[in-house]
């Protein structure tokens, strides 16, 4: 598997180098630096776990055992397993909740544009979750503040 990063989409938020560190790196500023091509086998999920969560889609993956060539990953494509749960909650509503770690909140506040009803930095520095349990009209949302949490500081349980 060969990865590729698209400079004209890297915002350098990190998300890669956290999922992948032995892959990705932000040392050297923006974009993301690929550090192996071809990625080991024992780094190709770690490395498309960075694909997917990247928030502008801008890691590129060439997929070779698969024939597939420069198939770009983002966080807006679903995965098989997240079909599946798409099909369980159709037949009934499933509880969600989120939890932002403090600690690792710096409060920039992308959380809050994208799911006001879920998440607000009102009354602290950093985002509070303000709807327990998540409402089912409210949970894309929620997932999408997530996905797009430059800090990784929220967490969505099911």
């Amino acid at each position: 598997m060969k990865v590729k990063v698209d400079p004209d989409l890297c915002l350098g938020c990190g998300i890669c180098e956290g999922d992948a560190p032995e892959v990705f790196s932000m040392e050297d500023g923006i974009p993301a630096k690929v550090l192996v091509d071809p990625v080991p086998q024992e780094l190709e999920d770690s490395a498309r776990t960075a694909a997917e969560d990247c928030p502008e889609g801008a890691i590129l993956i060439e997929d070779e055992a698969a024939g597939a060539s420069d198939k770009a990953i983002t966080a807006a494509q679903e995965s098989p397993a997240d079909k599946q749960d798409e099909t369980k909650q159709s037949t009934k509503e499933k509880e969600m909740r989120a939890i932002v770690d403090k600690d690792l909140c710096i409060g920039c506040g992308i959380c809050e544009g994208i799911a006001p009803e879920v998440f607000s930095l009102a009354k602290e520095p950093y985002a509070e979750v303000i709807e327990d349990p998540i409402a089912e009209e409210h949970q894309e949302a929620a997932k999408e503040a997530a996905a797009e949490c430059p800090e990784l500081a929220i967490t969505i349980e099911e």
